[in-house]
């Protein structure tokens, strides 16, 4: 039951500031790194396929492949601060193609896809704070005594006692720290990372192609909260105090993709796809710290201490649904259009039971996310011109830089045997959190650009 408790207290508490609520938000949006010609067309290609990326969409593009190919990409990302840890390997395709009869060709392939969001971490200096990390703790506490503030969730108020930063007379708490130091700071970084492995079979007649996948989804999300206040005033000395939050999320799991594309019409094609809802393996690993700083004297100050939790459940991954059409100019080129939703749980925590009435009360916090796609490409001789657009709504509340819109341009040559593509990405996204301290709304706009290049080989 005391588990139960924390979990609660922590996972509604702390979602006030976008904490915990982040690992579960932030995996409803699809991932955003692909193959060059896919990031340059917006990934609007569930309509047309011949791309690696478009088939972990619409399993039923790999059957637009003529022969077997196999296909390898590399991204340089950079944030507006300027370059960030993006270099990855965020694509990989083998594809084989068999003619089972004239108009019939039976397609099998293997794909993987990677996205990293790490954004630049956030840092917040005050000088002369209003208020100080002791005075948010005594007020969270109250009349609380340390055994109440721990089973309630009160971990900043708890951790603190136990540290000697504030003393229980049996009748309320005070600080040993007084007053507001000279000068907080505040210390966020977030970084997930989303991965796809993808096994597809497809048929194509001669004016429909049907496909399925299976996929192995992972998930990892973290969020890394330092606050650093320093000096109070205590018998003559100067003191610090700093305390530390580790809160992370990993999962892992299975989960079905069908989908279809048919001719209407001359050059029109249109395309169906969905994947099933799944559920997740999911390790939860929390820890608050707070340390004696080395610049204290020795024995005056804070105790070092450690709260940690550990977790394991199962959660909900909800289920997408899309369409898309695309136009093809002769030989020339073409025009597509793409929309999926992407729908969030009313109860993202599946099992084990007693934990069903939290899940609830996160799932009142997400939002399901649209998703719109628009690109075009036009060829001549040899070489194609490639442009897109992409913009995805808010997937939570709590999620910061959770929306995005993305432009892209790219180009591609191709010879006998190989294709090799280039694409240049740009992507803005919106995002805000609360002060933890003073619950202030901080806004962090994102600019990202990426520069992706996909080099492909046909196997026969």
């Amino acid at each position: 039951m005391k588990q139960l408790i924390l979990w609660g207290a922590l996972l509604v508490s702390v979602g006030s500031h976008g904490q915990s609520l982040w690992h579960f938000s932030s995996a409803l949006s699809s991932p955003w790194a692909g193959s060059a010609r896919y990031m340059a067309t917006g990934g609007a290609l569930s309509s047309l396929g011949n791309d690696p990326s478009a088939i972990l969409d619409n399993p039923a593009t790999a059957a637009t492949y003529r022969a077997g190919e196999i296909s390898l990409t590399g991204l340089l990302g950079m944030d507006q601060n300027g370059f960030s840890r993006q270099a990855q390997l965020p694509a990989f395709h083998w594809g084989s193609a068999i003619q089972v009869t004239d108009e019939s060709v039976l397609a099998f392939s293997l794909d993987s896809r990677t996205s990293r969001f790490q954004p630049s971490p956030w840092s917040h200096e005050t000088f002369n704070p209003t208020v100080s990390q002791v005075d948010k703790w005594l007020e969270e506490a109250g009349n609380l005594s340390p055994t109440e503030c721990f089973q309630q969730g009160l971990y900043g108020p708890y951790a603190a006692y136990q540290a000697y930063v504030l003393e229980y007379d049996g009748i309320a708490l005070y600080p040993l720290m007084t007053g507001s130091p000279d000068i907080q700071y505040l210390y966020l970084q977030r970084d997930q990372k989303i991965s796809q492995t993808q096994g597809s079979v497809a048929v194509r007649t001669e004016q429909v192609v049907l496909g399925a996948g299976l996929e192995y989804f992972n998930h990892r999300s973290s969020e890394r909260l330092s606050i650093m206040e320093y000096p109070y005033t205590q018998d003559g000395y100067l003191l610090n105090i700093y305390s530390k939050q580790v809160d992370s999320l990993r999962s892992g799991g299975f989960r079905i993709r069908l989908g279809m594309l048919a001719k209407v019409g001359e050059g029109t094609r249109i395309s169906a796809f969905w994947t099933g809802t799944s559920l997740l393996s999911s390790n939860w690993y929390y820890r608050y710290r707070i340390y004696d700083n080395p610049a204290n004297p020795v024995n005056v100050g804070v105790d070092a201490f450690e709260l940690y939790q550990d977790e394991s459940f199962r959660t909900i991954q909800p289920s997408t649904a899309g369409v898309g059409i695309a136009h093809v100019i002769g030989q020339q080129g073409f025009v597509s259009a793409e929309y999926r939703y992407t729908g969030a749980p009313d109860n993202p925590i599946y099992s084990p039971i007693e934990f069903l009435a939290i899940g609830r009360e996160i799932g009142q916090e997400l939002q399901g996310s649209h998703d719109l796609r628009l690109g075009t490409e036009w060829r001549l001789d040899a070489q194609s011109f490639r442009a897109g657009f992409r913009s995805m709504s808010k997937a939570s509340n709590f999620k910061e830089h959770s929306g995005y819109q993305q432009v892209s341009a790219g180009w591609g040559i191709r010879g006998n045997e190989w294709f090799f593509d280039l694409a240049l990405v740009g992507q803005f996204r919106k995002g805000q959190i609360l002060h933890p301290l003073s619950g202030e709304t901080i806004y962090l706009p994102s600019a990202t650009g990426m520069l992706v290049a996909t080099y492909s080989v046909r196997l026969r």
